[in-house]
Order: structure tokens, then C-alpha cells, then sequence
């Protein structure tokens, strides 16, 4: 049996997390964000540090020769791309478990023609955003807008990088939404929808 999957992309400070979260709360499905990276370390040995940093970044040329001078002329694959293919494996696995709510980590890309899926974009304004970071990271505005270029860039670049897609590009989703709604009125909208398109879910 092929359990419906739910995965969440989100421009930085739009309240992705939250939303998938209450989400999932409400279809009573089991959750993971930060728990996947949890799930991977465990089981990979790597810290759970690793796999945050490797979000951040993505293997390139240089990263590439200098792993093969490392292995002694021999390609061996840069350690960004093992964390990848980790957590590939682990979404895969959840999958094979049942239905759950994804956010990030590439699982749209991932799970394509392996489980079904609902893709959702949660976006906001960007005085919105800027204005959620002020308050939840306690920075000032010129920081705020600089941590928010910084991390939208680097979500973009590794997904750009790892599914040779475009980062918020409508045809990678079923439904993109903004967030100024409000949480509460995003939940309930993105049930209703999920529910029309998966209805064992109800």
C-alpha cells in the first residue's frame, strides 16, 4: 500500500514549520522537521549538526576535486552528498511506514513516483517575515533582513542543487499559499484541500 504523503517547502520566517506542524496535529499524523534529522543522525552516526550545516551548503567543483585528491585519486562522494542521500533513504523509509507531514529536506523531489504526494509552498510578505524574525531570533531590522536573504538563498541553492529544479517554481506544487492569513486559517484550509485530494485522510 502507498501512503499520501504531505511535504511542506517554505520561504524562511513564513511560519512552514508551524503550519505543518498544527497540520499534522490536526490530521493526526505523525510530524518531521527537525525529527528527521534527529531519525538520520542516530542511525548514521553523524551528529545532528552535520546534517543542519549541510543544508546551508551543497557540493560544488572544489568540494568534489578535493574529495578525490582525499581518496587517493579515487572519486569518493563528498560528505554534504552522503548527508543527502541519508536522509533521502530516511524519507523514503517514513514513507514505507505510513502517511505523515514532511517540511524541507527536499521530500517533494524525493518521494516523486515513490509514494503519492501533496507538495505545498507556504510563503508571506516580507515585512512579515522580517517581522517574525525580529521578534523570534531578538535581532534588530538590518539583521533580520540579512539572516532572511542569507537563508532563503541557501534553501534555494541546495534544492536548486540536489533536484536540478527551482526552488518555489508553482509547477513543483500542488498548492502555494501565504501565510498572512494567519496559522490557524492555513491549517484549515490546507485540510480541507488535502483531504478533497486524499480522503482516507480524513
Amino acid at each position: 500500500m502507498k501512503y499520501t504523503m504531505i511535504t511542506i517547502s517554505r520561504e524562511y520566517g513564513s511560519g512552514g514549520h508551524d503550519i505543518g506542524k498544527a497540520l499534522a496535529e490536526k490530521l493526526q499524523l505523525p510530524f518531521y522537521d527537525n525529527e528527521l534529522i534527529a531519525l538520520a543522525a542516530r542511525d548514521s552516526g553523524h551528529g545532528e549538526a552535520a546534517f543542519t550545516e549541510a543544508e546551508t551548503s551543497h557540493t560544488n567543483a572544489f568540494s568534489m576535486a578535493v574529495s578525490r585528491l582525499a581518496g587517493g585519486g579515487a572519486y569518493k562522494m563528498p560528505l554534504n552528498d552522503q548527508l543527502f542521500m541519508i536522509q533521502h533513504s530516511m524519507i523514503r523509509t517514513i514513507a514505507d511506514a505510513g502517511s505523515a507531514v514532511i517540511v524541507g529536506r527536499c521530500a517533494d523531489f524525493v518521494l516523486e513516483g515513490y509514494a503519492p504526494c501533496i507538495n505545498i509552498f507556504i510563503q508571506a510578505p516580507r515585512v512579515n517575515r522580517i517581522k517574525t524574525i525580529i521578534q523570534r531570533d531578538n535581532l534588530v531590522l538590518d539583521e533580520a533582513e540579512r539572516k532572511l536573504d542569507r537563508m532563503d538563498k541557501s534553501r534555494a541553492t541546495y534544492y536548486n542543487y540536489y533536484t536540478d529544479r527551482k526552488w518555489g517554481d508553482r509547477t513543483n506544487y500542488d498548492i502555494i499559499l501565504s501565510s498572512d492569513i494567519g496559522v490557524e486559517a492555513a491549517v484549515e484550509l490546507l485540510a480541507h484541500y488535502v483531504t478533497g485530494k486524499a480522503p482516507e485522510l480524513k
